[in-house]
């Protein structure tokens, strides 16, 4: 019988098409597992809701960091009622911001210039933290157009939790952005 993620507790098997014939001309028996197109950016099957989960938690971050590029103020839709955030890249400080703070991260948001481009180091580190809820840990290049012409690269350390909705959409909770040691680097 079919689960709800298409896979099934039937011990029936099927032949699978992709699998070579035996020494006697039959085809190899395996049990049906559902599709094998179930997963999201080609890193294999995401069969439990954990895997599914630590993929979303990466989508969505480059989500917004793609928003944040184009226009920041389109930022907002990824942002939950009640996030809060340190991020001096935006603010200009490490003060905390959050819906109720002078300036709120909506105006901060609203008046801050997009950026060029941004570039994750290597995969961000992901945690589950509850069925519906997520953590990540990574390190970003940001980068911008310098007054002299060219690229200004700023790099940063992140930290974002994340929780879904009811309606399966994931909304930032929380987020901590600090500059990076420079001589750290690469």
């Amino acid at each position: 019988m079919p689960t709800v993620l298409g896979l099934t507790n039937d011990t029936k098997t099927r032949t699978s098409s992709s699998s070579s014939p035996n020494p006697e001309g039959k085809k190899k028996q395996q049990p049906f597992t559902g599709s094998k197109n179930s997963s999201m950016g080609g890193k294999g099957r995401l069969d439990t809701i954990s895997k599914r989960n630590h993929a979303a938690a990466i989508e969505v971050e480059t989500l917004l960091w793609r928003a944040l590029c184009d226009d920041p103020k389109k930022a907002k839709e990824y942002l939950a009622e009640d996030c809060i955030m340190i991020n001096p890249l935006f603010s200009g400080t490490s003060e905390p911001m959050g819906k109720e703070t002078d300036p709120s991260i909506e105006e901060i948001l609203e008046g801050n210039e997009p950026w060029a481009a941004f570039k994750f180091h290597g995969d961000p580190l992901v945690v589950e933290i509850d069925l519906m809820a997520v953590a990540l840990c990574y390190k970003v290049s940001l980068f911008r157009q310098s007054k002299k012409g060219g690229l200004r690269e700023v790099v940063a350390t992140v930290s974002s939790s994340w929780r879904q909705t009811a309606g399966a959409d994931w909304l930032l909770c929380a987020q901590h952005v600090a500059y990076a040691d420079d001589d750290a680097e690469e």
